[in-house]
């Protein structure tokens, strides 16, 4: 992985910033992209209410959240061309996180990043994004197996259609031609599976994936990706969210500005450790991101420009500690006690008092 994230690192360094400026990345008018349309050529009037209710759609939140809380995947929406627009600037942003070494809170789910690597989707990766599905389609197959199979389908009354929720449109769609009247059998499953999981995770959106992928290649060359698997992505996109004490403490420096030196910071270092090992994760998220903007530490050492480091100011009890994210760093006063060190810390990075110091 570190050897993967280091030569991507310098393929991007060999892009100029006017190679960059000249993409035009930040330019948010709308593209020309063409709706679709139904087979027949004549539309029927809509009623404003109808229009009123795809507006509201079509400014619905480009994600959701289809199964593991806090990974997401885009909603389509109407598809219209103002919408299709914003996700090809959510890849265009993706784009400049990697060649900015910048984290982004944004945790795609699994076929979204495959999607844009041109990777295989497969079914299992249904697994992902909707776990609950995934296993139910897995008894299927299961079920399939077994001498009593047949019963078990013709039990379900299962036909070759989907049910979408409301973020993905909110309608029943046939997977195949004709699809609502054929039933779903022991010996067809495998084919109602494989169209399911990709209907719902590609089908269903591949106008929003697609110009998500657009969007991240108007910024980095074609095929700077290529080197990378969904993991590698994930890891140089959004860091490491499990935040290990050992690593921060290999990664951080400490100025001494208190005037005391010796013992005295020493046992504030000491201090400081030990409290950070008993937070909790939201805890030390909130730390890390109150310290250098990001929720997360970078996939590897070089992520972070310039090292974490923490400036130990002259005694002071009744100042809470501050922060310049900008480079990095923490500036503590030298308290006069570790429960004392621990209040004012948590306190701080609740209310987030950053500043330039």
């Amino acid at each position: 992985m570190l050897i993967k994230a280091q030569w991507f690192k310098e393929l991007l360094r060999e892009m100029s910033a006017d190679a960059i400026l000249e993409l035009g990345i930040f330019n948010l008018s709308a593209d020309k992209t063409k709706k679709t349309t139904t087979a027949s050529n004549t539309t029927p009037k809509r009623t404003e209410l109808e229009e009123e209710e795809e507006d509201l759609e079509d400014l619905s939140p480009l994600f959701w959240q289809p199964g593991k809380r806090g990974y997401y995947s885009p909603r389509p929406g109407k598809g219209s061309a103002e919408r299709l627009s914003a996700f090809r600037n959510v890849g265009r942003v993706i784009g400049l996180c990697f060649i900015q070494n910048e984290l982004i809170p944004l945790l795609l789910n699994r076929h979204v990043i495959k999607y844009i690597l041109g990777r295989k989707i497969s079914w299992h990766d249904l697994a992902f994004f909707d776990p609950v599905m995934y296993e139910s389609l897995r008894q299927l197959i299961l079920d399939a197996e077994t001498k009593d199979g047949s019963l078990v389908f013709s039990a379900l009354d299962l036909t070759f259609s989907v049910e979408l929720s409301p973020e993905e449109g909110g309608e029943q769609v046939e997977l195949i031609p004709g699809g609502s009247d054929i039933e779903v059998t022991a010996s067809n499953v495998y084919d109602y599976v494989r169209r399911y999981a990709e209907y719902r995770m590609v089908d269903s959106a591949e106008k929003c994936l697609q110009q998500m992928k657009l969007g991240v290649f108007d910024v980095i060359p074609r095929g700077s990706l290529d080197g990378l698997s969904a993991e590698d992505f994930r890891l140089l996109l959004n860091g490491v969210g499990d935040i290990s004490v050992q690593t921060l403490i290999s990664y951080t420096s400490f100025n001494d500005e208190s005037g005391e030196g010796g013992e005295k910071v020493q046992r504030f270092k000491r201090s400081f450790w030990a409290i950070v090992e008993k937070m909790t994760i939201s805890e030390r998220q909130d730390l890390v991101y109150f310290w250098t903007s990001s929720p997360a530490l970078p996939a590897s050492e070089e992520g972070f420009q310039p090292m974490p480091s923490i400036t130990v100011r002259p005694a002071d009890d009744n100042h809470l500690p501050t922060a310049n994210t900008c480079i990095s760093r923490l500036y503590i006063p030298l308290y006069s006690s570790r429960s004392l060190l621990r209040q004012k810390l948590l306190l701080a990075i609740k209310t987030k008092s950053f500043g330039f110091v």
